[in-house]
């Protein structure tokens, strides 16, 4: 069910118990006044037929039930002729439920008669005929030399009638209300679950996929809190959304790039190896072979140990503590063959970084090696290492080609080549800067770099000073 019929049901449930209590109550207070009245106007009647029947039994010569009958027919006659319609019938009971006179209507039995004088003069008793209701009063006659009882009969139907009418008329007022309310509450339920309508047609294009559904809504109330909540998830949504597809494209590039460098020396191996065990090869050609087989195979097993480091780069499992710049320059300068590129490491003074030497050793040697594949001009590779005020600043700077400004936000994906070719006849795999970056990432230090066509790059790291 919709929420715009829960609220108008909701509506109508409390308008209906309010109106059907506050009518109940209004009509019972109505009916019992009214039967309070009566009950007083009848009492003061049987009062004045008691008094006169007292008075005429009183005076009477005997007391026989013969002369009760007739003083009391004659009375009855002449209550008949002064009061006409409204004169009410009685009845009079001796001793053991004799009755000693009655013009008791026949529909009024004798037992309700009875019972209205067990429950003595105090108690009014109503009786229902059919659709007449009667009011039994019952009170002794007094002075008189033995009991007698009065039960008088007082039509009170126009008061019943009254108190049904009213129900009947409230019923009809409460059926009127309950609809025209019913209408008004479904009109105005609409309007205010209108923008919850914008929410659920904005969530279910969201759950199919629609990252860019957003609502308007201007209620200014918690509506439209809500609106802006949903529009904050939805953004974080589509972020994460572009995130992942970001990664699952780096992924798919990465496989293709991996799949792609296994192929090609895999695809050489096979060839020369199947060469060779097809027959008897001349001794320059085996020997071709061979070193094209070991120089292929070396070649994969640089690109599983750069992977493996890639790996576990990505792991973050790493121990940072006070390392010496000086130290890192002199494994650099081992880890290089001779005939080099001319490498200028400088340094302002003795300083110690909170770092990895291994992994800042391979940070630079992979930024040297890759300036040596940009063919610098002047053949040299600089790195320097300055303070600076937000902490220490490693630098690897070249005269080389350069890297194309659209290139430089994909250089440090893993098997990127800005020159395919170049670097391939160099060795490289793609995997250098890619490791660069996780090597900056685990040093808490964003990875830099400036480059221009024609002009050289600029790349640098910075790491924190260690305390000495």
């Amino acid at each position: 069910m919709k929420f715009a019929y829960k609220l108008t049901l909701a509506i109508l449930s409390l308008l209906c118990a309010a109106l059907s209590f506050g009518g109940t109550w209004t009509i019972q207070q109505n009916f019992s006044q009214m039967q309070r009245d009566m009950i007083q106007q009848s009492s003061q009647q049987q009062l004045r037929d008691r008094y006169t029947l007292e008075t005429k039994f009183g005076e009477a010569e005997d007391s026989s039930t013969k002369t009760m009958d007739s003083l009391a027919e004659l009375y009855a006659e002449e209550e008949q002729v002064v009061m006409a319609d409204s004169a009410s019938p009685f009845s009079l009971f001796g001793e053991n439920g004799t009755v000693l006179y009655s013009n008791m209507p026949h529909t009024i039995p004798y037992s309700d008669q009875q019972a209205a004088i067990s429950a003595g003069e105090t108690k009014a008793r109503y009786i229902a005929v059919g659709e007449q209701y009667y009011l039994l009063l019952a009170t002794p006659l007094r002075g008189l030399d033995r009991p007698i009882w009065l039960v008088n009969a007082y039509d009170v139907s126009k008061q019943f009638q009254e108190r049904d009418r009213q129900i009947r008329q409230h019923l009809i007022l409460q059926g009127t209300a309950l609809v025209l309310t019913g209408a008004a509450a479904l009109c105005i339920s609409r309007i205010l679950t209108r923008s919850l309508k914008k929410l659920e047609s904005a969530s279910d294009a969201l759950s199919e996929g629609k990252t860019g559904v957003r609502v308007e809504i201007s209620s200014g109330d918690e509506l439209e809190r809500l609106g802006k909540t949903f529009n904050q998830m939805a953004d974080a949504i589509e972020t994460q959304f572009q995130m992942l597809q970001e990664e699952t494209n780096r992924q798919k590039r990465f496989v293709a790039a991996f799949t792609h460098e296994l192929k090609t020396p895999m695809t050489a191996i096979l060839g020369y190896s199947n060469m060779l065990r097809s027959g008897e090869q001349p001794a320059e050609r085996r020997r071709k072979a061979a070193d094209y087989i070991y120089r292929e195979s070396t070649r994969l097993e640089t690109l599983c140990q750069e992977l493996l480091l890639l790996l576990g780069l990505e792991k973050g499992e790493c121990q940072l503590k006070p390392t010496s710049i000086a130290a890192i320059y002199g494994d650099i300068r081992r880890s290089l063959p001779e005939n080099f590129l001319r490498i200028e490491l400088l340094c302002e003074e003795k300083i110690s970084v909170q770092g990895n030497r291994a992994l800042l050793v391979t940070w630079i040697r992979n930024l040297i090696l890759n300036a040596a594949a940009a063919e610098p001009k002047d053949r040299m590779v600089t790195v320097t290492c300055t303070r600076q005020s937000d902490g220490i600043r490693l630098c690897v700077e070249d005269h080389g080609k350069g890297i194309p400004e659209e290139e430089l936000s994909k250089i440090t994906e893993p098997f990127y080549r800005v020159e395919k070719s170049r670097t391939r006849e160099n060795g490289g795999n793609g995997l250098g800067l890619s490791i660069c970056s996780m090597i900056a990432q685990i040093h808490h230090s964003s990875f830099q770099i400036e480059s221009s066509l024609g002009i050289g790059t600029k790349v640098w790291i910075t790491l924190k000073e260690a305390k000495s």
